[in-house]
């Protein structure tokens, strides 16, 4: 699933329209729209009223256009129009005076007093469809449609953005009307994602997203590029199974970390790998730790085998530890990170094995933390970098509002560091793998706990020892870790879950893969 730029989503249109009537595009959105709601929200449908407001625009002709199918089907409508009456898209018009021969009647909001006297008739718990403003527009919300808008907002009512939020800003960097808004519960956009979409002062207005298949011509959509593409959740991805595998052919992996102060995060992520598949895990700690490790360990993972590096009391790792690496190249895959503190011999530590790796190995956490620039520049496309944005700051000296602001700009800067893959986590995380850009949507509250990171590790370290490439692993990590995290928050609401419940609950995921 592509996500485009706003202006490539025009000009398709643009040259769409050349060849395919413009009314029988929106015909045809409106018809997908109907059937997506029906499908979705079909007892709401029933016992609520439909409140939909338009404009004189393109967008606005989508929303009279469903509101055809939604009256035509015996379902309760309210339909309010803004603008400038005589500036009509030709479309919208058409709409607009098949609804008036249908006697439906459509209020015009001329004033604010218009605005608010139509706010009261609203009833709670219904559904608001915005298709006030689509791709096209880029200016501020102002007057009638501001104050629309952000008492909309104030509603308890399910609010539904027709493409894009009325408000949002249409290009990257253009946050002046991001304050007010259309904040949406779901968004149903056509044909693409937007590119705007999925940034960190744009992402809160989008809720649910979903496509809306679009009569697009292929040969005029092919000479378009994309922007990244949507990580799709229904996406084929083959493990290898068999059952003459030996525990060495279902996946050898090593892990390396844990220290004094962090022993949970090894744990963490060994329990995760585990519960992912892999047929054998070998856990790298330091000596001085391991009596602690295995105690922890030992009660509910005996499988694994524990191996103390350095001296007897020894609790980080050092750079006297550095000869481990030829036991870890044995592995098929390696996790290196979790819990291992940020001393300054582990510092070297870090830097002098990771340039002596040679097989697929997630980086994760204190090493991201301590990884020089030089050893960045020197990493081959066998390591996948894990970082968080502040870790992504330390990393690459990209700001992390920079970041946050204009993640596809960052990414391509990061790139021009190094050949590793790279997953940015955040509630939207961007995955990197070559010059392509995969983007992870399922955000969710509570989901940034202490723990996810160790345990996301071990997912992604499971699935490479497993002998799935990088690109496959990353987004079978992303999309097991978000289902599994859905389905607890379905049983037990989102503030319950800890970092394991994902790694003990993965197995209904993993069956159906």
């Amino acid at each position: 699933m592509k996500v485009v730029t706003t202006e490539d989503l025009i000009n398709i249109d643009k040259k769409t329209t050349e060849k395919i009537p413009s009314i029988l595009l929106m015909e045809h959105v409106a018809s997908e729209i109907f059937y997506l709601l029906l499908k979705r929200h079909r007892k709401l449908l029933y016992t609520k009223t439909v409140y939909i407001f338009s404009s004189v625009g393109g967008n606005g002709g989508d929303g009279l256009a469903i509101a055809r199918y939604l009256i035509n089907n015996g379902y309760n409508v309210s339909i309010y129009i803004t603008g400038n009456l005589d500036r009509v898209n030709k479309d919208t018009y058409a709409n607009f005076n098949i609804l008036k021969s249908m006697n439906v009647d459509i209020s015009y909001l001329g004033s604010e007093d218009d605005v608010l006297s139509a706010l009261e008739n609203i009833e709670k718990k219904s559904i608001v469809l915005d298709s006030l403003f689509g791709t096209g527009g880029n200016r501020p919300l102002e007057g009638i449609q501001k104050v629309l808008v952000d008492n909309l907002n104030k509603l308890d009512v399910l609010r539904i953005a027709i493409d894009i939020p009325s408000g949002l800003a249409s290009k990257i960097n253009d946050y002046d009307n991001v304050h007010s808004c259309f904040k949406a519960h779901e968004t149903y956009t056509v044909c693409f994602a937007k590119d705007i979409f999925f940034l960190y002062r744009t992402r809160e207005y989008i809720g649910k997203l979903f496509m809306i298949k679009s009569i697009f011509p292929e040969n005029i959509l092919n000479n378009f590029g994309y922007k990244a593409k949507l990580i799709d959740y229904n996406e084929k991805i083959n493990l290898n199974r068999n059952a003459f595998f030996s525990k060495r052919e279902q996946g050898m992996l090593a892990v390396i970390a844990g220290s004094d102060e962090y022993i949970g995060a090894a744990v963490l992520a060994v329990h995760a790998a585990y519960r992912l598949g892999v047929g054998y895990i070998r856990l790298y700690v330091p000596r001085g730790i391991l009596k602690n490790i295995r105690e922890a360990v030992m009660p509910s993972m005996p499988e694994i085998v524990i191996i103390g590096v350095g001296d007897e009391n020894q609790k980080y790792f050092t750079e006297n530890d550095i000869e481990i690496v030829n036991d870890i190249n044995k592995s098929n895959a390696c996790i290196i990170g979790s819990g291992l503190g940020r001393n300054m011999s582990t510092e070297v530590f870090v830097n002098s094995i990771l340039k002596q790796i040679n097989i697929p190995t997630v980086i994760d956490a204190d090493a991201l933390y301590l990884m020089f620039e030089s050893t960045l520049n020197e990493l081959k496309s066998n390591f996948v970098l894990t970082p968080h944005i502040y870790e992504f700051e330390k990393l690459t000296n990209i700001n992390h509002i920079e970041a946050l602001e204009n993640p596809y700009e960052s990414l391509l800067k990061y790139r021009q560091q190094t050949n590793a893959a790279i997953i940015l986590k955040d509630a939207v995380s961007f995955l990197m793998y070559e010059n392509d850009i995969y983007i992870n949507y399922n955000p969710r509250p509570s989901m940034g706990k202490a723990g996810m990171g160790d345990v996301f590790a071990g997912f992604l370290g499971a699935l490479l020892a497993r002998k799935l490439n990088i690109l496959y692993a990353s987004k079978l990590a992303l999309i097991i870790q978000a289902k599994s995290f859905n389905i607890l928050s379905k049983k037990f609401g989102n503030d319950y879950i800890q970092p394991k419940d994902l790694a003990d609950i993965s197995y209904k995921i993993l069956k159906r893969i």
